[in-house]
């Protein structure tokens, strides 16, 4: 036993003096607070290249979130034009069909009211009038649709104007009356 305790106590001071000559920093021969000064200097120097490894890493990840919060919008952005568009182009296909559903009715209920006489009458006359039609100059026609809604509106002004000069002189009137 007391052999077995030997080997242990030697093996224990090998492994110390193992540990304590790569401690001794300075090469002395022994470990003293100018060795711990080295390692401490060594370690701090070592936590330093971490910390500025640490924040490079996260200033990257911070770009990058930023660069994908971006990206995010903008796609939200997009998302909302095209839904918008979408949704307006919906409405107006909707608006079509029950304006052409609305026609469709008033055609049908149109030719439910006319008499086989006066359906055989238009219909001999539909030639004539197709005949007619391919003479109209589309161009002058398209020219003088461009220019309606300006019209009306010029005739909506001059209503307006018409209806204050009336107001005007009505209140000129009562003044005087």
């Amino acid at each position: 036993m007391e052999k077995l305790n030997k080997q242990m106590d030697d093996a224990l001071n090998t492994k110390v003096a193992a540990l304590n000559a790569t401690d001794d920093e300075t090469g002395d021969g022994k470990v003293d607070a100018l060795d711990l000064k080295h390692q401490l200097d060594r370690v701090e120097a070592q936590l330093e290249l971490q910390d500025q490894q640490n924040r490079a890493l996260l200033r990257s990840q911070k770009r990058l979130l930023w660069a994908a919060i971006a990206i995010v919008v903008v796609l939200c952005l997009i998302m909302g034009g095209l839904l918008l568009r979408f949704n307006t182009a919906y409405n107006q296909v909707i608006t079509t069909c029950a304006q052409v559903n609305e026609i469709a009715g008033t055609l049908q209920d149109s030719l439910a009211k006319l008499d086989t006489e006066q359906l055989d009458s238009m219909m001999q006359t539909l030639p004539d009038i197709a005949d007619k039609l391919s003479q109209i100059d589309v161009d002058a026609l398209n020219d003088v649709m461009a220019k309606l809604p300006a019209t009306m509106d010029a005739v909506a002004q001059l209503q307006q104007q018409l209806n204050s000069v009336a107001s005007f002189l009505g209140n000129v009137g009562s003044i005087f009356g």
